[in-house]
């Protein structure tokens, strides 16, 4: 990134001259500690160094400032403090000054300050950085400039209407509002780690006649479960207005759904299941049953922690398509279609056939399709993947063309930072370069949809249990 120069205010009584000092040298049993620094959000904002000096006493120990923005410009000369015997015979010395950030900064600078003590002769002052000998460095403190708009989204419920993201209607009364956004900066190469922020708050507000849940503590992803009482009654809205910690934001709040009335089928209870109350995932899992995309054993339970095989992700995939078991193909509808694992009779036939003409799920190799292999996390991701890849489904919840499903959003260019769609990185150690599911995990990860196993793992070759499954479809299916 090419630097822009700064102009820096120094709003004290010092005066800064410019002479060269190529004999000064360093001052031995000198240190300095400095106060952590503020951000800088925009051109004006103001700072206050504050220092602390130890000095070895003695004349002619002279106190020098430089700044910079790291790390292409050179260091260039800010303040000093060398009047006649001000720091003689002094062991420590404590003080402050002000700064001011001047025009044409650029987001993801770094702004260093570089204190040094020397023995230039009283009466001289300041010199130029490039005359400083490298030893003459004691502390450096820096800040960053962070006057970047947070990027990202933020989605409804699955849902089959089309009337807009902010009057959706829901179906039924326990559901997750979620969103995701960005405080980073990615330069066509690499993520940056530095200079910016992070996420603040999503200045969430619920207005109508309940009040859901609260959020729990800001950050990038937006997980605000709701469930309207049977008491609701009247108009309500959501929205959201996030924010950084320099305190940028949208500028406008965004709307879940604006002053829309919520209806009697909305407050009715989601299809439930027996072992799912308290789960982590009992929200996704009831509002899908509820939409008819899941089903159930024939006890009741869902198989929450149970894991999912390829026949029944096959069937999943396609229920979300539109498919019902009467509209599936009887026969493998291509010779890449057929495989000699999957037979007529088997409940799972149609369903694996369907997901293969549509290219969501290939085949393993030498005629197989693996019906009754688990499917992993890896697998998943580049299913969803595969999907986005073939410009989603024919109809119903992966219609991309009519209902704007999250998928569809990462390469459509809507809300990307600074041009590169994703706005969560994923930095997981256990994900190979040259892995089939690299790309598929990136985006999964990177749009939302899919959540690592811990900070720095995503466990691509673990099977993905029911549920993690039913969290991942829920998003996916969500509409803008």
């Amino acid at each position: 990134m090419n630097k822009k120069l700064f102009t820096l205010l120094l709003l004290t009584v010092f005066v800064l001259a410019q002479f060269g000092m190529a004999s000064a040298a360093p001052i031995a049993g000198a240190t300095v500690t400095v106060a952590p620094l503020p951000t800088f959000s925009k051109p004006g904002d103001t700072g206050l160094l504050n220092y602390t000096l130890t000095l070895p006493g003695g004349p002619a120990q002279n106190v020098l400032v430089f700044w910079r923005l790291q790390p292409t410009n050179p260091w260039n000369a800010l303040w000093c403090y060398d009047e006649p015997g001000h720091y003689n015979n002094l062991v420590s010395a404590a003080g402050s000054f002000t700064y001011t950030l001047g025009s044409g900064t650029v987001d993801q600078d770094i702004f260093e300050f570089l204190f040094v003590v020397v023995d230039t002769p009283d009466g001289a002052s300041c010199g130029v950085a490039a005359n400083l000998p490298s030893t003459a460095t004691l502390g450096q403190a820096s800040t960053f400039i962070d006057g970047d708009v947070l990027a990202g989204s933020y989605w409804n419920p699955p849902s089959l209407e089309v009337a807009g993201f902010s009057s959706l209607h829901v179906s039924c009364n326990t559901f997750e509002l979620w969103g995701l956004v960005s405080d980073q900066y990615y330069n066509g190469v690499n993520w940056a780690t530095d200079g910016y922020s992070g996420v603040n708050s999503w200045n969430a507000v619920q207005t109508g006649s309940f009040a859901p849940a609260p959020l729990g503590a800001g950050n990038n992803l937006l997980s605000w479960m709701i469930t309207i009482p049977g008491s609701a009654t009247g108009n309500w809205s959501f929205t959201i207005m996030p924010e950084d910690m320099v305190g940028n934001n949208w500028g406008a709040v965004s709307y879940f759904r604006n002053g829309i009335a919520v209806t009697a089928d909305e407050k009715a209870s989601c299809m439930n299941f027996t072992d799912v109350a308290g789960h982590q995932y009992e929200t996704y899992v009831r509002y899908l049953g509820d939409l008819g995309l899941i089903a159930g054993n024939p006890d009741g339970s869902y198989g929450v922690n149970t894991t999912l095989t390829r026949a029944e992700a096959s069937a999943l995939f396609e229920k979300a398509n539109g498919y019902t078991a009467g509209t599936l193909p009887v026969a493998p509808p291509s010779a890449a279609c057929t495989f000699t694992d999957v037979s007529a009779g088997d409940w799972f036939a149609g369903w694996v056939w369907q997901a293969c003409a549509d290219g969501f799920m290939n085949g393993l190799g030498g005629g197989l399709f693996g019906p009754a292999d688990l499917l992993t996390r890896g697998q998943i991701v580049t299913i969803f993947n595969n999907i986005h890849n073939m410009g989603g489904g024919s109809g119903a919840y992966l219609d991309f063309a009519t209902y704007n499903t999250v998928l569809e959003f990462p390469w459509t260019g809507w809300w990307v930072v600074a041009g590169y769609p994703y706005l969560r990185e994923a930095a997981f150690t256990d994900v190979p370069f040259g892995a089939f599911y690299v790309v598929p995990v990136e985006r999964a990860y990177g749009i939302g949809v899919a959540d690592g196993t811990s900070a720095t793992t995503f466990s691509p070759d673990s099977p993905i249990l029911r549920g993690e499954f039913a969290k991942m479809l829920y998003r996916a299916l969500s509409r803008d």
